[in-house]
């Protein structure tokens, strides 16, 4: 019986084996190079929800009976897209499925976490109130009403953010070169303007070509001087070296991500590392789609898509 490996959350493993287990061999895998590997060298269908093992050009060149993989992430950034081309096997994610995603929230609730504990320096008075202290003047708070948010990447996060910001009273302006319409209240502006007029810069691209290092060592260098930054989308949409020394030299008041280059190799990343000395930085395992309602949904909708691709219906 050909076979599908799936490598994600436990919990919602018994979905896919309801969807694809009377007519596959379905094989849930942890994520363990030495466990998965062999499974997925023979399998014809692989189920992405992890993201946390990099398919490589080599891995997929020695998966002979592969015909299909299918991420349950709109990014698939760790998989060899080019190699998968070259033996013209599909790569579906879920970018673009906006049905499925418009109510998909927990992304977004991240990133305006992210944003309110950057504003009330919360992880140094969470630690300051841990040591058994009680200063409440070393951790003045940024009232949100009447400030300006920028959001880079106005599609569906993007949209979410903006309207968190107007249930807090905030103008928002936004650049989004890939959309044509914004929300109702959000003001269209060209990143320049965007980095240098908002106190709050939140970012929500997908990585690409054109996106990536789109917040260049320039570009940091024209935020306004007091600025919050906020990026849960990917790692290398910004450069985190000139993030740093932005950080390092009082231009940028704080910083919140889910995303880190080397993830979850971090010990290296210079962002982590000035976390290690400052708490003006919030760092997040990747977690901002990971909710369980959430990821049921995507995991169902992707193993019926499997299903509906390599021929058997439900």
């Amino acid at each position: 019986m050909e076979s599908i490996v799936y490598l994600g959350p436990e919990s919602s493993g018994s979905i896919v084996k309801n969807i694809l287990g009377a007519h596959y061999r379905v094989v849930l895998c942890q994520p363990v190079p030495e466990q998965f590997w062999p499974h997925f060298r023979e399998c014809t269908a692989f189920l992405d929800a992890s993201m946390k093992i990099p398919i490589t050009a080599e891995e997929i060149g020695r998966a002979d009976r592969l015909r299909l993989i299918a991420t349950a992430t709109t990014g698939a950034s760790h998989i060899d897209s080019e190699a998968l081309q070259k033996r013209k096997i599909p790569l579906l994610t879920l970018k673009g499925e906006t049905e499925l995603l418009r109510n998909l929230t927990p992304a977004a609730e991240l990133s305006w976490l992210l944003l309110m504990a950057c504003a009330r320096h919360l992880r140094a008075a969470i630690r300051h109130v841990e040591q058994g202290e009680w200063e409440r003047t070393l951790f003045p708070g940024t009232m949100l009403k009447g400030r300006v948010l920028g959001v880079v990447g106005c599609g569906r996060l993007g949209s979410w953010m903006a309207k968190y910001a107007q249930a807090f009273g905030m103008e928002i302006q936004a650049t989004d070169p890939f959309v044509t319409e914004f929300p109702p209240g959000v003001r269209r502006v060209e990143l320049e303007e965007l980095l240098s007029t908002s106190d709050f810069i939140s970012v929500h691209l997908h990585l690409s070509p054109e996106t990536q290092n789109l917040l260049s060592a320039e570009k940091i260098r024209q935020i306004k001087t007091g600025a919050v930054l906020i990026n849960t989308s990917r790692a290398e949409l910004l450069d985190e070296e000139a993030v740093v020394q932005a950080l390092e030299a009082g231009r940028l008041a704080a910083v919140g991500v889910d995303v880190l280059l080397d993830e979850p190799n971090i010990v290296n990343d210079p962002l982590w590392q000035y976390a290690q000395h400052h708490e003006n930085v919030i760092i997040t395992p990747h977690i901002g789609g990971f909710s369980p309602q959430a990821v049921d949904l995507v995991v169902e909708f992707t193993a019926r898509r499997i299903l509906s691709f390599l021929g058997n219906q439900p």
